[in-house]
């Protein structure tokens, strides 16, 4: 279920690190304080949930426990984490099942209001520089983006690469939710991987953490070293 990207497997994406430049704090992104572009925590009766609202010892038992994040499993479900190579740290999960794909980061957040509005001025941002394409639409967590950017293909031609990205608020936190390939024209596809998002629980900590720092993952116990998934998954 855990495994090491190696360049050359048939599936995985670019777009891990992008994310991860984009969010609040990242590299290309800028730090998320509390003013205008803020917006109004998100509804999340069916999930995801904080560490608060669930009974961390039964949720733990059946998820994976990533500390940051404890992830529903799925049948034919492969997990590999993003690692921040200045830090070496676990900044990113990607979960994929068969030819679909959503890679999940949480940052902090202020205590009083959500950061997904100003994210998505970000995203829309970006995908400009990069010479994409990003419009709103209304997802399964409220208004979500839809983005398609050129990507580099494993042999070096260029493609475009879609893909939906839905920004959940918590309690001081942010939930990040990037679907690829053919979660972005299959609905069905698409549902099964919502779902594994709204069981998805955000174990913040309590420490103090300024808004856009991403809440560190780790490796499952007993598990091998993650690696970077560097290709992009093909809708």
């Amino acid at each position: 279920m855990f495994g090491r990207r190696r360049r050359g497997d048939e599936d995985g994406q670019d777009l891990a690190e992008e994310a991860a430049k984009t969010t609040p704090g990242g590299e290309s992104g800028q730090s998320a304080g509390t003013d205008a572009g803020e917006s109004p925590k998100s509804d999340r009766t069916g999930g995801p949930f904080d560490a608060s609202e669930v009974d961390l010892s039964s949720a733990r038992s059946g998820r994976i426990d990533l500390g940051g994040l404890l992830i529903k499993g799925a049948p034919g479900m492969k997990l590999q984490l993003q690692v921040d190579q200045r830090t070496g740290n676990a900044t990113s999960a990607l979960l994929t099942v068969g030819e679909a794909a959503v890679q999940l980061i949480a940052v902090a957040a202020p205590r009083s209001s959500g950061m997904w509005a100003q994210t998505r001025l970000q995203i829309a941002q970006d995908a400009k520089r990069r010479g994409g394409r990003a419009e709103e639409a209304t997802g399964p967590f409220g208004t979500e983006m839809r983005l398609v950017v050129p990507v580099q293909a494993p042999d070096g031609k260029q493609m475009l690469q879609p893909s939906r990205v839905s920004g959940i608020d918590g309690p001081r936190w942010m939930l990040r939710a990037t679907f690829l390939g053919r979660a972005t024209n299959d609905a069905t596809v698409f549902g099964q991987l919502v779902d594994l998002v709204k069981q998805t629980v955000v174990i913040r900590g309590e420490g103090p953490m300024a808004p856009g720092d991403v809440i560190v993952l780790k490796p499952p116990a007993g598990s091998q070293t993650p690696a970077t998934p560097d290709q992009p998954l093909q809708a």
